[in-house]
């Protein structure tokens, strides 16, 4: 296969958001075993993959890295119900990452922050706290306590991906696939 070859790239891409899609569900799953406080609040990097994918390789395919993800891991959890809303949070988290990422084109920190924090502000915070409310009744409070969580998360995710963009070798191969 040559390394510029389009469909090398696309299978390339697609090889690498499913590795992603599966390092989310497992960290999501061990996380909600290890990390669950009360019914509605957990520490988790599973937006971490997710936000990564977007900002590698766009809105779509981080998009679709969350959605496979929340599915997943519902499918594997002990009560597999999926949460349409819950699941359009996931997605909203790799689709609005991507949407950042692509309006500031200066590779760097900066990128990396507002994209993460917008994904987890809309995605995290905002949807999936309404589908806790009206599937899980969870207090309006509630959104308060998921926004400290998220920023204590997002500063993790953004330290993280940060570190691995800037290594020369994983920055080198993920330019060469966009």
């Amino acid at each position: 296969m040559q390394k510029n070859n389009p469909k090398t790239k696309r299978l390339l891409r697609l090889t690498i958001s499913a590795m992603l899609i599966a390092l989310s569900t497992v960290i999501g799953i061990v996380c909600k075993d290890l990390f669950t406080f009360g019914l509605f609040y957990r520490l988790t990097f599973e937006n971490l993959p997710v936000i990564f994918a977007s900002l590698v390789f766009g809105p779509i395919y981080g998009a679709a890295v969350g959605l496979c993800e929340d599915v997943i891991s519902c499918l594997c959890s002990t009560n597999p119900a999926v949460n349409p809303i819950i699941t359009l949070g996931a997605l909203s988290v790799g689709l609005v990452s991507g949407l950042v990422g692509k309006l500031i084109k200066k590779e760097g920190l900066t990128r990396i922050l507002a994209s993460a924090g917008a994904g987890h502000l809309i995605g995290q915070v905002l949807i999936k706290s309404v589908g806790k409310i009206v599937y899980f009744h969870m207090p309006a409070v509630g959104i308060l306590v998921g926004l400290g969580f998220s920023i204590v998360m997002c500063a993790v995710e953004v330290t993280v991906i940060y570190i691995l963009l800037k290594n020369k070798y994983i920055s080198k191969y993920m330019v060469n696939l966009k």
